[in-house]
């Protein structure tokens, strides 16, 4: 007897615990048991005037018309069969689809993020390490370069060759540029980039545009965005910098050497391999711009510039 009266009170603590946890029930349209929980949750995503609007006796009055409304409509277009229609599961589907790929976005993002500083740590440079490159590299901060050029990006080896003959035979620089060159942020503006230091760009193309003297042209370079033709339009000598002047600058660049020397290692230990055949019968249907050659402070992946 003990027994049953024990599971009786299980049973009546367990209902009251299930209540509780749903809400108190204010309303019911249909099927539907609008409860004291789901309004608060609705009021959660209005204005706080309107919240404050609610607490008084007229407006929680309307507030609650208004959801008993909205659920009227659902019940009586679920009645009528909307929800099975091809039309509205079809929305319902593509909707579903594009909040997964939102939140995988974000929780890849969110990953990266947070190891970034647990990198970012690692490879910092000390005020001890920007000195020791400082008076190492003393003669580039006795007479800093700064240099402005030109450049044309494609991705083939065969369209920059054709692009470097109809240069060669007396086509425009800048207009060849705005016809073919895939760095849209600079093709608008006819190549132009700059001006920068060095330091500023990646190894091969900054090693190509300070060797042209200003109004030479190059041949074709190649890194990792593909390959460039560069037109160098001007070089200049700055003022000597000293050790203080250089200190960002130099923190800059130690860090972004010291993270592509950490990349460099993932890349090996995680054996990454892309297939050049298949990469390039890929169909990319969307109409994306392609990304724009441009500054980029962050340290994450390799860019042309820091």
């Amino acid at each position: 007897m003990k027994k049953v009266l024990l599971l009786s009170a299980l049973a009546v603590f367990a209902l009251a615990a299930c209540k509780e946890e749903k809400g108190v029930v204010v309303a019911k349209v249909g099927g539907t048991q609008i409860t004291d929980k789901m309004l608060a949750e609705k009021l959660q995503n209005t204005p706080p005037a309107y919240q404050n609007y609610v607490n008084t006796p007229l407006g929680r009055k309307q507030f609650i018309e208004a959801i008993v409304r909205e659920n009227i409509m659902i019940e009586s277009a679920k009645q009528a069969g909307v929800n099975k229609r091809s039309e509205y599961t079809e929305a319902l589907a593509d909707f579903k689809r594009e909040q997964e790929r939102q939140y995988n976005e974000y929780r890849d993002g969110l990953l990266i993020e947070a190891y970034l500083r647990e990198v970012h740590t690692g490879i910092t440079a000390t005020d001890d390490d920007i000195e020791q490159y400082y008076n190492e590299n003393k003669a580039i901060f006795d007479a800093p370069i700064e240099y402005t050029v030109k450049h044309i990006l494609v991705t083939d080896k065969v369209e920059a060759e054709a692009a470097y003959v109809r240069i060669q035979n007396g086509e425009n620089f800048d207009d060849v540029a705005k016809e073919v060159s895939e760095d849209t942020g600079s093709a608008m503006n006819g190549g132009l980039i700059g001006p920068f230091k060095r330091g500023d760009l990646v190894p091969e193309f900054e090693k190509a545009a300070l060797e042209l003297k200003n109004n030479e042209l190059s041949g074709i370079v190649e890194t990792s965005y593909g390959f460039h033709i560069i037109f160098k339009v001007s070089e200049n000598i700055l003022p000597p910098m000293s050790s203080e002047q250089a200190k960002n600058e130099i923190k800059r660049t130690l860090e972004k050497e010291r993270f592509d020397k950490w990349f460099e290692t993932a890349t090996q230990k995680l054996g990454v391999s892309v297939d050049p055949v298949k990469s390039e019968s890929v169909s990319i249907t969307n109409n994306a711009p392609a990304p724009e050659f441009k500054t980029n402070e962050a340290v994450v992946g390799e860019s042309l510039e820091i």
